[in-house]
C-alpha cells in the first residue's frame, strides 16, 4: 500500500511537471509571420512581402508577393517550394510565373529584421551559374 502511494505520487509529480513545462519552439518560430521589404539587382529593383508560417507536418512554409519599383500591386505571389532556418540563418526557393526559373533566398534573421543574397538560376539547373543576382533586406510588418 504504501509503495502504490510513493508511485502515485511520483507519477502525479511527472505528469504535472510535463505539463508545465515550457514548450521548446522549432527552429525559426520567432521569425514566423510576414516581413516586408526591398529587392535590388539584376538591373532592377522593388518591393517584396514574404509570409512564413509552420506546417502541421513541422515544416516551414509560406509565399511571396514581388513587384518591382513603380508598381502598386505585386507583379506576382508564389508559394515557397522550400524554406529552412537553422539558427538565425535562413534559406529558401521558389518558382517565379515563367516555369522556367527558380529563384534561391539566403540570409540572416533577427527579431526585427533580415537581409541576404538572391540568385536566379535555371530551374532544372538550381545551383547552376545563376543567371541574375542581388541582395535583399526586410522588417517585420
Amino acid at each position: 500500500m504504501q509503495l502504490s502511494k510513493i508511485i502515485f505520487s511520483l507519477l502525479s509529480v511527472f505528469f504535472m511537471a510535463a505539463h508545465t513545462a515550457p514548450a521548446v519552439a522549432a527552429d525559426g518560430d520567432q521569425y514566423l509571420g510576414t516581413w516586408a521589404g526591398t529587392w535590388m539587382g539584376g538591373d532592377a529593383s522593388g518591393h517584396f512581402e514574404l509570409t512564413l508560417a509552420r506546417s502541421a507536418e513541422g515544416k516551414v512554409t509560406g509565399s511571396i508577393a514581388v513587384s518591382q519599383d513603380g508598381g502598386a500591386n505585386s507583379d506576382y505571389t508564389a508559394k515557397l517550394k522550400s524554406a529552412e532556418f537553422r539558427g538565425e540563418s535562413f534559406s529558401a526557393a521558389y518558382e517565379p510565373p515563367d516555369g522556367q526559373s527558380q529563384i534561391n533566398l539566403k540570409g540572416n534573421f533577427t527579431v526585427r529584421g533580415a537581409d541576404g543574397d538572391w540568385s536566379l538560376g535555371a530551374k532544372d539547373r538550381p545551383e547552376g551559374p545563376p543567371m541574375a543576382a542581388g541582395t535583399w533586406k526586410i522588417a517585420k510588418k
